[in-house]
């Protein structure tokens, strides 16, 4: 029993290396998403696993596949100047009479607001 429990270690290390590391190219997608992935990952490789070797190709299969579902550096660039696009007046007060009708402002609130959207005019 004594010399099978380093074999099996000896063999668990040598065995893990034919599993590697997860092939993501971190250079073109968004860090923010790349660091939650990353994160992801060392939750799930770390701590004691009875299948270490099942537990690690499922946790670089995971690793690989949240990076594929990251958006590009480029992507977020344009997201981001698409969000920053003006809002017209008409959207302004939608907005606010939906705010009002949702019960999330009061109607003082909504008059004055409506007023600020007008004036800005």
């Amino acid at each position: 029993m004594r010399k099978i429990v380093p074999l099996i270690s000896a063999l668990t290390v040598l065995l893990s290396a034919c599993i590697g590391a997860p092939k993501v190219d971190f250079a073109n997608i968004d860090s923010t998403c790349a660091q939650q992935c990353s994160a992801n990952h060392t939750t799930c490789i770390s701590g004691f696993k009875l299948f270490p070797l099942a537990n690690e190709a499922s946790c670089k299969t995971a690793m690989e596949t949240c990076a594929q579902a990251c958006p590009t550096k480029t992507e977020v660039a344009n997201s981001a100047r698409t969000k920053s696009a003006p809002v017209s007046t008409a959207e302004k007060l939608k907005e606010i009479d939906t705010l009002l009708k949702d019960g999330l402002i009061t109607k003082t609130e909504y008059e004055a607001k409506r007023q600020d959207i007008l004036k800005s005019m």
